[in-house]
């Protein structure tokens, strides 16, 4: 996702003629800025209300025109928005884009970012056709810009799943363009299932929005179970770097190939499990990314920073600014197998606090509980618990905030859908909605939320700040229809704050959709 470059706009039709409008707030704008709304009137340029917005980025009015209608806002300066189109006598949709996808594909897996290398996100999305694993780049106005065959399996590994195909959106090599990465093979391959790799496998690079080569290189990993991630690990200001993981359960191995080239920058073989995501981020906040790779965390250059207490298999793990009073990040950790339990590490790797558990299998990390600063991770156990319902809310210093049921923990998708700084929930299968999570532990559906019900809300969905204000998009795949949507918060806010697609930590997360278990984590406040 590259910096908020341009003023975006979204339309939605309310019903009974009405309109919802929500824009971005950029760092350029005064703290006072007045926005008016503009119509396409005839080919004109019209005012449908006189009113100045003040308050808030969002608006909503009557429209008597027929026909799809365009609208635009007005900066204090003068600047226009993009323009968006909708159509006032459509019903109620929460719906800001749909893009069609091949109706003989199936789906596992969307990653975001500056296709078009203009300020506007676009997608590819990972499908499987004819038994191979295939790129399909799309951009934000339904441009189909190329499709690539990786001629890899559809199934791999032990859950017949596409992760053995990892594939991220950046600008690799410093040139300003983003690129495309994944895993691919030149031929026929000579198995119905990935298991582990044949010669002539390939680590393709392409430019995102024409699909040409830019570089190639071995496939560095053996194994299907692997993992790849993006990260600047000569500094925030140098070429960017990719660090592939092979395997997960036991010894490992860790190769990181420039991102100019493909050449290898450093290969380590490691004594210790990782776990079912690969981490990176300046944990100390000197401008230098580090890899975070199980219990283990190396300097960009490949030595050794520092190694955890002895524990196994992370099932989960993530840095992030978790208790604010303390310097740089934290790594919250769910391990399973040896020294199970809840672990939270300090930049130097020595454990804050931790808390026995059996088996996390999934979490996120987001604000829970309203005036409790930091964030609070969530870790949901599965059957092989220690003892019922034990599905906690962590808080900070190690206490509980609160225990989720079970029914909580197997529905929820987390999401900053409002303008509150405490994360929302999808609820992911029947009655398909966005509700928030009281501190009774009861739910309560929030506004005009519902969801449209035949679309996919697995818990590696992107939910995304990249349309609108600076609240954050679900995007989302619908397989009865053969549809790519993005949905939008359709009401009004009280309030207006910057997009958090302006912070380079945000970005960051968000470009690790394609690889692996995908932790959700809170957007920064403000």
């Amino acid at each position: 996702m590259p910096p908020i470059q341009d003023r975006k706009l979204v339309a939605l039709p309310r019903g009974n003629r009405r309109v919802f409008l929500s824009w971005r707030l950029l760092k350029s704008d005064p703290a006072n800025a007045a926005f008016f709304v503009e119509h396409m009137v005839k080919g004109t340029w019209r005012f449908p209300t006189d009113a100045a917005v003040v308050d808030s980025t969002t608006i909503e009015f009557e429209v008597k025109a027929e026909g799809p209608q365009q609208f635009r806002i007005i900066a204090p300066d003068g600047t226009p928005s993009e323009t968006a189109t909708v159509d006032p006598a459509s019903p109620a949709s929460l719906v800001a884009r749909e893009f069609d996808l091949d109706p003989d594909g199936r789906v596992q897996g969307v990653i975001i970012g500056d296709i078009q290398n203009n300020g506007r996100n676009g997608f590819v999305v990972r499908s499987a056709k004819a038994g191979t694993i295939w790129m399909t780049a799309i951009g934000l106005d339904g441009e189909r810009l190329w499709e690539i065959d990786t001629h890899l399996p559809e199934h791999g590994g032990w859950d017949g799943s596409m992760h053995h195909v990892p594939f991220l959106m950046w600008d690799l090599n410093g040139d300003g363009r983003t690129e495309v990465a994944f895993h691919s093979y030149d031929g026929t391959y000579p198995t119905t299932d990935y298991d582990d790799a044949v010669e002539e496998e390939k680590f393709t690079v392409v430019d995102s929005e024409t699909g040409d080569l830019v570089w190639e290189a071995p496939w560095p990993a053996v194994k299907s179970r692997v993992m790849m991630t993006v990260g600047h690990l000569d500094g925030i200001d140098r070429p960017a770097s990719v660090v592939v993981l092979n395997e997960t359960y036991g010894d490992v191995t860790l190769t990181a190939l420039n991102g100019t080239d493909g050449t290898v920058k450093w290969r380590i073989g490691q004594a210790r499990p990782g776990g079912h995501n690969l981490d990176i981020a300046d944990i100390d906040g000197n401008g230098v990314q580090e890899v975070i790779c199980g219990g283990i965390c190396y300097n960009g250059d490949g030595s050794l920073r520092w190694e955890a207490e002895p524990f196994g298999h992370s099932d989960l793990s993530k840095p992030c600014r978790i208790d604010p009073e303390r310097e740089g990040m934290q790594i919250w950790y769910a391990v399973e197998k040896e020294n199970t339990g809840i672990y939270l590490v300090d930049k130097d790797g020595n454990t804050i606090w931790k808390h026995p558990f059996k088996h996390a299998h999934y979490g996120w990390i987001a604000r829970h509980a309203p005036g409790v600063p930091g964030l609070h991770p969530h870790t949901a156990e599965d059957s092989r618990r220690l003892e019922q319902d034990h599905y906690p809310v962590y808080l900070p210093d190690g206490s509980t905030w609160l225990n989720l049921s079970d029914w909580q923990r197997k529905n929820f998708v987390p999401v900053h859908w409002d303008e509150h700084p405490e994360v929302v929930f999808i609820i992911r299968k029947e009655n398909k909605r966005v509700v928030r999570l009281l501190a009774s532990g009861e739910i309560e559906n929030l506004p005009e939320s519902a969801l449209p019900e035949s679309a996919e809300y697995g818990r590696n969905l992107g939910c995304v700040d990249i349309l609108g204000d600076c609240r954050e998009n679900i995007v989302t795949v619908d397989p009865v229809n053969h549809k790519l949507l993005v949905l939008a918060n359709p009401t009004q806010m009280s309030s207006r704050s910057l997009s958090p697609a302006e912070a380079f930590e945000y970005r960051h997360d968000r470009s690790q959709l394609g690889s692996g278990y995908y932790i959700y984590l809170s957007p920064p406040v403000g």
